[in-house]
């Protein structure tokens, strides 16, 4: 987790012509830099923990935020955790921390345990989709956050590149921008992609109908990306490749715009590291972070 080797480059294809962005990065480095440059507050003081009772799941939930470092009506990223991490996982690295203080956002890192960010269709005390409906709730009575929705923007890493998804799909009017790194975006499924590109489906979460899996799934509902700012990142040895591919394939069948990027790598927290940078950077340029309220 800690190997600072410079990667080859990445591979970024125009999914759907005419709706590609191409990103020109010297590196990961070069991201941070630049965006470190920007931000005039120094870090102490601007990450602290949200505690709430929630409503939705019945008890104390906690989340982080970055405050950003010119403060004001800065824009909004929702980062969502993968499956077995937590609130302070990207915190806990500093070239990450780093990243996020630099970023000049308001970054909201909300613990989703186990819980795909979903309400679950046979556990009735899961109810992960209303609970972050309740922290979009918190964020705009407490904090001093925009209101439009081009000033919002949600991403997330495997589970939580799941959840990042089914959120702007299932709130449009709430997010203008969405990310997702080596996410599983045709999922739940039957296993039968090739060996080594399945995931096993929780089945205390998803439960076992398949008819019911398939309104879970976020390639079943790309239209309703039309509009939205849509950045897909994989890696090359990525069990979730295939899924990426199918889901990047389905926006372009829809004609929806959005960039594809395949890192060096396999579905480790270390190319969530380095795909951080290239995120936070896609987020300030749709959410329009370079311009002042």
């Amino acid at each position: 987790m800690t190997d600072r080797r410079t990667d080859p480059p990445s591979r970024i294809r125009p999914a759907f012509r005419g709706g590609f962005r191409k990103l020109r990065v010297a590196g990961i480095g070069a991201l941070v830099l630049a965006t470190t440059m920007a931000a005039p507050l120094p870090a102490s003081g601007r990450v602290e923990e949200l505690s709430f009772e929630s409503v939705a799941l019945g008890r104390e939930m906690k989340a982080m935020v970055v405050r950003p470092a010119s403060g004001g009506e800065r824009p909004v990223l929702l980062l969502l955790h993968g499956r077995g991490r937590h609130r302070n996982s990207l915190l806990e690295l500093a070239d990450a921390r780093e990243s996020l203080l630099a970023a000049d956002l308001w970054v909201f890192l909300p613990d989703g345990e186990d819980g795909w960010y979903m309400n679950s269709p046979v556990d009735a005390n899961a109810r992960y989709a209303d609970y972050l409906d309740e922290i979009i709730e918190r964020i705009t009575a407490r904090y001093p956050v925009p209101h439009e929705s081009g000033r919002w923007a949600v991403a997330g890493w495997s589970m939580g590149g799941y959840g990042a998804i089914r959120l702007a799909q299932r709130r449009p009017e709430r997010f203008g921008a969405v990310a997702a790194i080596i996410g599983l975006l045709d999922f739940p499924r039957a296993e039968t992609l090739p060996p080594g590109r399945n995931y096993t489906v929780p089945t205390s979460r998803f439960g076992a109908d398949f008819d019911i899996w398939s309104g879970l799934n976020p390639i079943r509902q790309v239209e309703t990306l039309k509009g939205k700012a849509v950045l897909v990142i994989t890696a090359e040895d990525a069990f979730d490749r295939l899924m990426n591919e199918n889901f990047s394939q389905a926006l372009e069948s829809s004609s929806v715009p959005h960039e594809f990027v395949l890192l060096p790598g396999a579905h480790t927290l270390d190319v969530v590291r380095h795909a951080l940078p290239r995120v936070l950077a896609f987020v300030r340029s749709a959410t329009n972070a370079s311009s002042r309220p």
